[in-house]
């Protein structure tokens, strides 16, 4: 009975600590679920490289789950996207992506950047050795050894990412259809920690507001 408790309160947490971790909150604008033609993956970043790479892993994980998507970087020749575009040049971006297939664009913004600092507290921990019981003098004289841990400060950087689906389809005013939020807490593996939210990212859309 105590093994078969152990065994479900394990793979209880196993299951929990397999699933999201970076996904904040996410709503589905329109509350609909659409299915698109093609999706644009854009990410605004001054990093081509990691552009590319972010914008690569998410259309990738949305192939994957049965819906066409493409990078930016071959469609939107910019380096990046610091410049504001008028709404003269909006129209005219959207009409060019009409043409050329696509009825959906997903955005990616990192649009908070914090550093943090977070007290772990220390404590005791009891070291124990098997006395002699037969022995009164050596049993007597046992004791378990205590070791301390001082308290310890961890300091790191957290990155708040939003993205954005929009059906270029419809009218500007209603274009948006999802909004996701996301929160990279000190990622030591900035490449795994894209990949990572990649997935989260598709896996959200998917179950909210894509029709594969």
């Amino acid at each position: 009975m105590i093994k078969n408790f152990v065994i479900i309160c394990f793979t209880s947490w196993l299951l929990t600590a397999c699933g999201s971790s970076y996904l904040r909150e996410s709503s589905n604008v329109s509350n609909i679920k659409k299915k698109y033609d093609k999706i644009l993956v854009v990410a605004h970043t001054k990093d081509k490289v990691a552009r590319i790479r972010a914008e690569g892993l998410v259309a990738n994980e949305l192939a994957i789950r049965g819906v066409k998507a493409e990078s930016s970087v071959d469609v939107i020749k910019t380096e990046n996207f610091s410049e504001e575009m008028s709404n003269e040049e909006i129209e005219t971006l959207i009409s060019q992506l009409l043409d050329a297939g696509f009825s959906g664009v997903l955005i990616t913004n990192v649009i908070n950047r914090e550093q943090y600092k977070d007290i772990v507290r220390g404590g005791s921990n009891l070291e124990y050795h098997a006395p002699q019981y037969g022995r009164f003098g050596q049993y007597y004289s046992y004791y378990p050894a205590t070791s301390w841990e001082p308290d310890r400060i961890e300091t790191g950087v957290d990155y708040t990412v939003e993205s954005c689906l929009y059906d270029i389809t419809v009218a500007q005013k209603d274009n948006l259809q999802w909004v996701g939020r996301f929160k990279l807490k000190n990622p030591e593996d900035i490449k795994e920690a894209i990949a990572q939210y990649s997935k989260e990212l598709v896996d959200a859309l998917i179950d909210q507001s894509i029709n594969p």
